[in-house]
């Protein structure tokens, strides 16, 4: 439903999105990480036909992408989005009254749930409500791509396990493409079904979460061990300790040896090898 096809974004001569082509085909909740500044903003930005691009070509539903596009079917929801000065639950009401696809009675759920005054104006509200009230609009939409940039921004703990049960909850009653960008990897990978990572504006991983879970693993020991074990894999990254190296893999592990510890590696750590260390590609 989301084809983007050497898409290309440049301000100046600094290009922040960099011949991306990617496919999203089917329902599900994605991850979008990537560190600050690697286009994570703008890839959504203009999947949401926010901005323009330079280059290339970008397809939702068949429809092509732009900011004259009149309806993209998509609903994208920034960190630190501004609404009109009004009561939140007036501001939940204006949106169902211009979206007919609007599902009001989970916008009112959730306002219960998260306990938002609904006579409370937005700009009174902690930057943690914003967000939520933000948040809850846009799944509320029903659109069929929804798009959220760092949505957890100003939540504390049990606002963010919240979170991801109403994003749960939302994706059981409307399947859809729901793509969130977000620094807190641990937290969400109980959430999602596939995991997207952007670095310095070029896509490095597009995977489920199941081959992270079944392929990511650290492999440690003297070099000349690592090596003849990792001989023929997908090596992402190496660290090297006095006579000890870890090499850090993405495809199946070796077998296990008295010579060599073999562990499964963490979301965040698997991150951090894919966007930190030079070297080594996913496939």
């Amino acid at each position: 439903m989301i084809d983007l096809r050497q898409v290309t974004k440049r301000y100046g001569q600094a290009a922040v999105l960099k011949n991306i082509t990617i496919s999203i085909d089917e329902p599900g909740i994605y991850c979008l990480l990537g560190r600050n500044g690697a286009g994570k903003t703008t890839l959504l930005k203009s999947i949401a036909g926010y901005q323009n691009i330079t280059s290339g070509v970008i397809m939702v539903d068949g429809k092509q992408i732009s900011t004259s596009t009149l309806d993209t079917g998509v609903s994208y929801i920034e960190n630190f989005a501004r609404h009109f000065n009004l009561p939140v639950g007036k501001l939940l009401k204006i949106a169902s009254e211009v979206n007919p696809n609007y599902d009001y009675d989970f916008a009112s759920e959730m306002m219960e749930r998260f306990e938002l005054d609904g006579k409370k104006k937005f700009n009174h509200l902690s930057l943690g409500m914003k967000t939520m009230v933000s948040t809850i609009i846009c799944l509320a939409s029903n659109k069929r791509v929804v798009l959220l940039d760092e949505p957890v921004l100003g939540f504390d703990a049990i606002m963010r396990v919240e979170f991801y049960n109403m994003l749960a909850e939302s994706f059981q009653k409307h399947p859809r493409i729901i793509i969130v960008s977000t620094h807190i990897i641990e937290e969400i990978a109980k959430t999602i079904q596939k995991l997207i990572i952007i670095d310095r504006g070029s896509i490095r991983f597009f995977d489920t979460l199941q081959s992270v879970e079944t392929k990511a693993f650290s492999i440690s020991g003297l070099q000349k061990d690592v090596e003849a074990a990792t001989q023929g894999l997908n090596v992402i990254g190496q660290d090297a300790v006095g006579g000890l190296v870890t090499s850090y893999i993405f495809d199946n592990p070796p077998g296990q040896t008295a010579s060599l510890e073999i562990h499964q590696l963490p979301l965040q750590d698997f991150f951090i090898q894919i966007v930190g260390h030079k070297g080594g590609t996913t496939r």
